[in-house]
C-alpha cells in the first residue's frame, strides 16, 4: 500500500472558509472535517452552525477539527444564518441533513449570494414513520417532503450519502446532475486500527458478530429496533455484541436483551479509535436493519457509516437485502446478503469465510476519507469557482 503523500496547492490559493450547518452535528460531517484538515491543514477554516449538541458531547470528540461552533436560535435560523455568514465570510455553505430545515434557513437568508450545497444523509420523504424517535408523525407527512423539495432544488448543488440516494432525487426532483455527487461515509484512516487482536472465535470455536451504531427498543416499526433481529442471531447459535453510536445513546433495552442469552453481549459505548480496536477481535460486522412495510423504501437507498468502519477493521460485512447495501458488497466482495439467519450458517459450514475475509483485508485502506476527499475538494472549487483548491499532488482518489 502507497503512503498518503502531502499535498502541494496552486500557488494563487491562500484559504478556503466554509460554513458547515445540521441540526446535530454527526460522524459524517465529522469524517468530511478530520479529511479537510488532513488536506487543507491552516488553509481552511472551517465554522459549524448547529442547535443541539457539540459533536464532543454526544460522541466524546470532534470540535477540535473546528475553528468555531456557534449555536443556532432555533427561533430565528435565518437571522442566525445571515449573522453567521456576515461575520466569518464563507466561500460557501455546506448544510448536512436530516432534517432539511437549515438548508432552507441558509437558502432564504444567503441564497444567490455564496454556493449552498445540500449534503443529502436522508431522504425524509421516503419515510412513512417519524424521523425522530418521539413524535412526529404529522411532519413526515406534510412538513418534512415541503422543505425537502425546497432543500434540493434550490441548493446550488447537492452531494448523497450512497448511489441509491442520488437515483431517487433525481428522480422524483428538478436538479441538474451535473452539480450532484455521490460521496459515500468514509472512516478517517487516523481510526483504522494498525493491529488487529486474536479473533474471539480462534479461543472458543464460536462465531461471534459484532453491532455499532443507532439503537431503538422504543418503536417496533423503526429501521434501528433490532432486538428480534439479534434474538435470531443468538436463535442459531451465533454470538452477537452490541455497542450504542453515542454516549446519550445508551439503551436499557438491549441491556436488558443480553441478560437473556449468554449469546447478546451489550457492551456500551466507546470512544471511536478505541471501539475500532476492540471490534476487530470479532468476526463479521452486523449491517441488516429492521426492514418492513413502513420503512423498506427509505432503508434501501442507505449505506451506513458502519460498513466503512467494519471494512476498515477486517470484518466482512452481513447485511440483509437492502438495495443499496446489497449492491455495494456485492460489487466489492466484502460481505454476505442474507434473506434468513440460516443461509449464514450454511454459508459458512459449506463454503466457509476464508476468501471473502481476505478480500475485505486487502480493502482496510481503500476506503478512507483521506483518500476520497480530493473529489469534495475538486466540487467545491466548481461550485464555488476558487481557483487552486484541488490539491497538484496528493494521493487522493
Amino acid at each position: 500500500m502507497k503512503l498518503d503523500k502531502k499535498p502541494v496547492f496552486h500557488k494563487n490559493f491562500r484559504n478556503l472558509k466554509v460554513l458547515f450547518l445540521q441540526p446535530q452535528p454527526c460522524i459524517r460531517a465529522l469524517k468530511y472535517a478530520k479529511g479537510l484538515r488532513w488536506a487543507l491543514k491552516d488553509r481552511i477554516k472551517l465554522i459549524f452552525g448547529y442547535i443541539h449538541q457539540k459533536l464532543s458531547k454526544l460522541y466524546g470528540y470532534g470540535d477540535e477539527f473546528f475553528d468555531h461552533l456557534e449555536k443556532l436560535n432555533v427561533e430565528n435560523l435565518e437571522g442566525s444564518v445571515r449573522k453567521l455568514v456576515e461575520k466569518y465570510r464563507p466561500h460557501l455553505v455546506h448544510s448536512h441533513n436530516a432534517p432539511d430545515f437549515l438548508t432552507v434557513a441558509a437558502i432564504e437568508a444567503v441564497g444567490g449570494s455564496i454556493p449552498i450545497i445540500h449534503d443529502c444523509h436522508e431522504a425524509l420523504s421516503l419515510r412513512s414513520t417519524g424521523y425522530y424517535l418521539s413524535d412526529d408523525e404529522k411532519k413526515i407527512f406534510e412538513v418534512y417532503p415541503r422543505e425537502e423539495r425546497i432543500a434540493i432544488e434550490r441548493s446550488d448543488a447537492r452531494i448523497y450519502v450512497s448511489e441509491g440516494m442520488r437515483d431517487y432525487i433525481q428522480s422524483k426532483y428538478r436538479v441538474n446532475p451535473e452539480r450532484d455527487m455521490v460521496f459515500y461515509s468514509y472512516v478517517s484512516k487516523s481510526v483504522i486500527p494498525r493491529k488487529l487482536r486474536e479473533k474471539l472465535s480462534e479461543k472458543d470455536g464460536g462465531v461471534h458478530l459484532v453491532y455499532i451504531g443507532t439503537l431503538t427498543g422504543l418503536k417496533k416499526e423503526n429501521q434501528y429496533y433490532l432486538i428480534d433481529i439479534f434474538r435470531s442471531i443468538a436463535e442459531v447459535g451465533m454470538h452477537i455484541h452490541i455497542y450504542p453510536s453515542g454516549i446519550s445513546r445508551e439503551d436499557k433495552s438491549y441491556a436488558e436483551l443480553a441478560r437473556e442469552s449468554r449469546m447478546i453481549h451489550y457492551h456500551g459505548y466507546r470512544e471511536r479509535k478505541k471501539l475500532l480496536l476492540e471490534i476487530t477481535q470479532y468476526d463479521f460486522g452486523w449491517a441488516g436493519f429492521n426492514s418492513n412495510e413502513k420503512n423498506k423504501r427509505h432503508v434501501d437507498v442507505a449505506l451506513p457509516n458502519k460498513i466503512f468502519e467494519y471494512i476498515a477493521c477486517g470484518l466482512p460485512v452481513l447485511a440483509f437485502p437492502h438495495k443499496t447495501i446489497r449492491n455495494f458488497l456485492e460489487r466489492h466482495g466484502v460481505g454476505f446478503v442474507l434473506e434468513e439467519m440460516e443461509e449464514l450458517v450454511g454459508w459458512l459450514r459449506e463454503r466457509g469465510d476464508s476468501e471473502v475475509r481476505e478480500r475485505t483485508l486487502r480493502s482496510r485502506y481503500r476506503f478512507t476519507i483521506e483518500r476520497n476527499i480530493g473529489r469534495v475538494l475538486r466540487f467545491y472549487g466548481e461550485v464555488s469557482g476558487i481557483k487552486g483548491i484541488v490539491p497538484l499532488r496528493a494521493e487522493l482518489a
